[in-house]
């Protein structure tokens, strides 16, 4: 390995407030990630022996007043996207959808030319691509299933305990939308007009092979009508908290695919990283190489492993957990 690759491969303090930063930001923890910059800036000493800060060594982002503005940016967005997940985890699809529209107008915008083979570029850098599909006609398609589903609702579903929104607490359960004075025949009339809206667009998708699998599960989605309480029906699975934050974290992965970053945060990538290179050298019973200092702590072996292991005579590459790493430091 030459010097340079040796350099890159090294977890410098810049580097590793960069990892940290970049984690808090992508996520949206606004105030810790701002405490993080403000407290964690390399300090030196200068020549009176007075503290002297240098944020933009700290930062690896360039000036101050540009790493600040990247910074809030950065922030700034992912308060927006933890609003429309809570709102999706809520069940609140009108409001998710105006602020999507709102904020990142291209993801359900049905102008975008993006095709299906455009998201499937390959690249040669280490890039994280969505397991979801981020065409504006399957996100817009989704969305609309998802509100005929809450309008199919008729007990309340408590969101969990980590589902936050900036909303009276009152709004801790989502309720069926018509009220208790409405006309239960004129709620399945409309009902039905839902239904026959998103057969019309599954119709209008470009793709035959997409039209074919959102039938098959429109066929499904549409067995709620046919039950009076649908939640103890054999399609509620379609009403469980599971459905809202599948559609969350397809809606989150396409708004930050349309916005051009990342999918997942660098420290993600890296230990998903570091996981799959190994376990593929556990699987082979390939011994941990010598300049290799620091290795993953923890080894779950299975037993075919272990008996190659003491036929060869060294110790195989350990998998890796992350969570055991982190307890282990």
């Amino acid at each position: 390995m030459s010097s340079v690759e040796s350099d890159t491969l090294q977890a410098t303090p810049v580097k590793l407030h960069s990892i940290v930063l970049n984690y808090l930001a992508h996520n949206g923890y606004s105030r810790t990630a701002r405490a993080f910059t403000r407290d964690s800036a390399v300090r030196q000493i200068d020549i009176d022996g007075d503290e002297v800060i240098q944020p933009e060594a700290a930062s690896g982002l360039g000036s101050n007043s540009e790493s600040d503005s990247r910074l809030d940016t950065t922030l700034k967005q992912a308060e927006l996207r933890n609003q429309i997940r809570a709102e999706l985890r809520h069940g609140r699809i009108d409001q998710a959808t105006a602020l999507i529209n709102q904020s990142f107008p291209d993801v359900l915008s049905l102008s975008n030319p993006l095709r299906s083979e455009d998201t499937l570029v390959s690249s040669s850098k280490m890039d994280y691509l969505p397991l979801t599909s981020v065409l504006p006609s399957h996100l817009v398609l989704n969305l609309r299933i998802q509100s005929f589903i809450e309008a199919c609702r008729t007990t309340p579903l408590p969101c969990p305990p980590d589902c936050t929104i900036h909303d009276p607490p009152s709004s801790s359960t989502s309720l069926p939308t018509s009220t208790e004075n409405s006309d239960p025949i004129d709620d399945q009339t409309a009902l039905l007009n839902s239904a026959q809206k998103l057969y019309a667009l599954v119709k209008l998708l470009p793709s035959e092979e997409d039209s074919s699998r959102y039938m098959k599960e429109l066929e499904s989605v549409t067995g709620l009508l046919a039950y009076h309480v649908p939640e103890e029906s054999p399609v509620s699975e379609y009403l469980a908290q599971e459905r809202r934050d599948a559609v969350a974290n397809q809606l989150d992965h396409a708004i930050l695919y349309h916005t051009k970053r990342p999918v997942i945060s660098y420290l993600e990538l890296y230990v998903r990283y570091t996981s799959t290179v190994w376990d593929i050298l556990n699987n082979l019973g390939v011994k941990p190489p010598s300049s290799l200092v620091v290795s993953p702590p923890t080894a779950k072996t299975t037993s075919h492993i272990k008996g190659a292991q003491e036929l060869q005579g060294h110790e195989i590459s350990p998998s890796f957990n992350f969570r055991d790493f982190v307890n282990s430091s």
